[in-house]
């Protein structure tokens, strides 16, 4: 069962993750690894090879990391559904994992975004590529 990624819209109704590559230089590299364990996501949902997503979620609510290693670890946030639970992925937030630490204000920002998704279905799009 192939699965929908979709990527959250901010305020400028600009989309989150294309937003982070572009503001944290993420080199081309790091960009393609990216958009590969995207497509993984894709075509095996919440059946991805171990240590490619999180095992659960990372905040004990709805939040989970996607782990792309290369030369910057890479870490989108995500979350299931919202709305097809089954179904769906919502790219949230970027974030960069340093010395195993994952920054606490991408977390906090990744379930603010979900907060405003779940009250305003029209703040996400379908992700295409993060460039």
């Amino acid at each position: 069962m192939a699965w929908d990624v979709y990527e959250f819209l901010d305020s400028r109704d600009e989309r989150v993750i294309v937003q982070w590559v572009r503001k944290a230089k993420i080199q081309k590299k790091a960009r393609i690894l990216l958009d590969q364990k995207l497509d993984l996501l894709r075509e095996h949902g919440p059946n991805l090879p171990p240590g490619l997503l999180s095992s659960g979620p990372i905040d004990g609510g709805h939040i989970y990391k996607l782990k792309v290693k290369g030369p910057v670890m890479l870490r989108p946030l995500l979350c299931r559904g919202p709305f097809r639970m089954d179904e769906e992925y919502t790219l949230l937030q970027g974030a960069i994992e340093r010395g195993d630490v994952l920054p606490i204000r991408d977390v906090e920002q990744a379930q603010e975004n979900r907060q405003t998704l779940i009250s305003d279905r029209t703040r996400r799009l379908p992700y295409d590529g993060c460039c």
